[in-house]
C-alpha cells in the first residue's frame, strides 16, 4: 500500500516514487505491461570503471534521457532523522562544486537540459534529459550534482522550512493523517512507516545530509538506463564522466521486509460530504513467479478498465462509489493488494458491506474466463499510457528492469509470461490473498447503520 495514493484513482508508478515506498518502486509494472511489439534493443554497456549501464540506441530521437538510482532510501534514515532522504534530494541542484544555487540553476536554465532527483522508500534516483549534441554542460553539472551537492547552510534552512510548512499543512487534511495512522497500524515499527516530523526535520543538520549522501552515492548500488542518439561507446565515457569519482562502495544497512498486520481499523472521523475507504490484503513480491497471477486478479478486481468488478458492482449497478479500484504493489521482496474507495458520507457503511461482499465472492469463485482475458488484453496492450510514452519513460523502464534483476530479453518474454497464466492460477490466488481479514482505513464522518 502506498501511501498517499490510497484515496486516488489508479495511478501508474514511476520511477521515482516519490510518496512511496518506490522508487522506485511498483517498479515491476515497467516490465509488466510493454507492449508485445516493442522492439528494444538493449544493450548492456560497461565503462572502463566497470559501471553498467543499459542503452536502447535510437539515432533518430533528438533527445538523450539518462535515469539513475542508488539502492538505499529513506529505509536506511537513522530512527528519529526521518525526512534525510527527501531534503538531500531536493538540495543536489541547489548549487555543487563551486557553484551556489543560483549560478548552478542558471547554468542549467541556459543549456535547455531537464535535471530532477526524487526520493522513496529504498532508492534515490534521477533523471536527466538533454538534447543530443548539447551534453557537455548538462552532463558536468549532472557529475557535480551527485558527486559534489554543496547542502549550504542558507538553502539547507529554506527547504527544510518548506518541508516543515507541509507538515503543518497536513494537521489539516484528514486523508494524510488517516494515511500516517494506517501505515503505523499497518507496517508497525519497520522504517516504512515511519514519516517526516517537524521534530524529525528539526534534528537534522547539514552534517546529516553530508554524511548520508557519502554513505548512499556509490558505484556499487548505481542502476544506469539510457535511451536516445548516443551510442554504446560514448555512454562509456559518460558513466565514468559523471559517476566515475563516486565511491566503490556504498554503505547499507540490510532492511528487512515488514511484517503487515492484518484485521485492524483505523478511523480518521472527520466532518465532510465524503467517505474514503482502503482495504489493504496481503501480495506477492515482485521478483515471485506468482506476480503475473496477482497483478491479474489486481487488474479484473478494479483496474483501469470500467468493466472491473469494483466499477460494475459499486458504481454502475449501485450508484454507490465517485470511484474504486485495486491495485497490486509489489516490492522485491514483499507486496500488498489495496482496494480504494470513494462515497458519499451518507453511504459509507453500505459500500465498506457491499465492497466486502465482492471481495469474499471473488475468494471464493474466482474471476470469469471471460474478465481474465480482458484483463490480458489491457495489462498487454496498456503501454501507450506512460512505460514508452516517452524517451525518459524508457529510461526508467531500464532502471526498473534491472532493479528487478530481470534479463534484456524481459520485454519480449512478459507476454508469454501475462498469457501462461490461467483461470485456476488466478481462483487459486484470490483465495490465497482475499480470505485475510484485510486492514481497513476509513476517512470521513461517523459510519451511519447500513441496511
Amino acid at each position: 500500500m502506498r501511501m498517499g495514493k490510497i484515496m486516488n484513482a489508479r495511478i501508474t508508478v514511476a520511477l521515482r516514487h516519490v510518496p512511496s515506498r518506490a522508487a522506485i518502486l511498483c517498479l515491476f509494472v515497467f516490465g509488466l505491461v510493454l507492449p508485445a511489439h516493442a522492439d528494444l534493443d538493449i544493450v548492456e554497456v560497461t565503462s572502463e570503471k566497470g559501471i553498467k549501464a543499459w542503452l536502447v540506441q535510437d539515432p533518430s530521437d533528438p533527445v538523450v534521457a539518462i535515469s539513475f538510482a542508488f539502492v538505499g532510501g529513506s529505509n536506511q534514515e537513522p530512527k528519529g532523522k526521518e525526512g534525510l532522504v527527501g531534503m538531500m534530494a531536493s538540495l543536489l541542484t541547489n548549487g555543487a562544486g563551486d557553484l551556489d544555487s543560483d549560478t548552478f540553476q542558471q547554468r542549467l536554465y541556459e543549456t535547455g537540459a531537464d535535471l530532477s532527483f526524487g526520493a522513496g522508500n529504498d532508492t534515490v534516483g534521477g533523471t536527466l534529459r538533454v538534447l543530443a549534441g548539447e551534453t557537455e554542460e548538462p552532463l558536468k553539472l549532472l557529475s557535480l550534482a551527485v558527486s559534489a551537492p554543496r547542502f549550504d547552510e542558507d538553502e539547507f534552512a529554506r527547504e527544510r522550512a518548506v518541508a516543515i510548512s507541509r507538515i503543518k499543512a497536513d494537521r489539516n487534511d484528514p486523508d494524510e493523517r488517516g494515511q500516517r495512522a494506517l501505515a503505523s497500524v499497518l507496517y508497525g515499527d519497520h522504517p516504512i512507516a515511519r514519516r517526516a516530523t517537524e521534530e524529525t526535520l528539526g534534528r537534522l543538520t547539514r552534517d546529516d545530509l553530508v554524511a548520508f549522501h557519502r554513505k548512499l552515492f556509490a558505484r556499487s548500488n548505481l542502476i544506469v538506463g539510457a535511451v536516445g542518439d548516443i551510442d554504446p561507446e560514448t555512454l562509456g565515457r559518460v558513466l565514468d564522466e559523471v559517476f566515475g569519482g563516486l565511491p566503490e562502495k556504498a554503505d547499507l544497512t540490510e532492511i528487512p521486509a515488514p511484517t503487515l498486520n492484518f484485521g485492524q481499523e483505523v478511523r480518521e472521523i472527520y466532518d465532510r460530504p465524503q467517505t474514503s475507504i482502503a482495504m489493504i490484503y496481503p501480495g506477492v513480491a515482485a521478483t515471485s513467479p506468482d506476480v503475473y497471477s496477482a497483478t491479474l486478479l489486481a487488474e479484473i478486481l478494479g483496474g483501469g478498465g470500467l468493466t472491473s468488478r469494483l466499477f460494475m458492482e459499486l458504481r454502475e449497478k449501485r450508484g454507490l462509489t465517485y470511484g474504486a479500484g485495486a491495485d497490486l504493489d509489489s516490492e522485491i521482496d514483499w507486496g500488498d493488494l489495496s482496494i480504494y474507495v470513494s462515497t458519499s458520507g451518507d453511504r459509507a457503511a453500505e459500500t465498506l458491506k457491499v465492497t466486502r461482499e465482492i471481495v469474499v465472492q471473488m475468494a471464493a469463485e474466482g474471476p470469469t474466463q471471460e474478465e481474465l482475458d480482458s484483463a490480458k488484453k489491457y495489462l498487454i496492450g496498456s503501454y501507450a499510457l506512460g512505460q514508452l510514452a516517452s524517451t525518459s519513460a524508457i529510461a526508467d523502464t531500464l532502471v526498473g528492469l534491472q532493479r528487478l534483476g530481470r534479463s534484456k530479453d524481459y520485454i519480449e518474454e512478459r507476454v508469454g509470461l501475462i498469457n501462461a497464466v490461467t483461470l485456476e492460477d488466478v481462483k487459486s490466488m484470490a483465495k490465497r490473498l482475499l480470505s485475510t481479514e484485510p486492514t481497513v482505513l476509513i476517512v470521513g464522518p461517523e459510519l451511519k447503520a447500513s441496511d
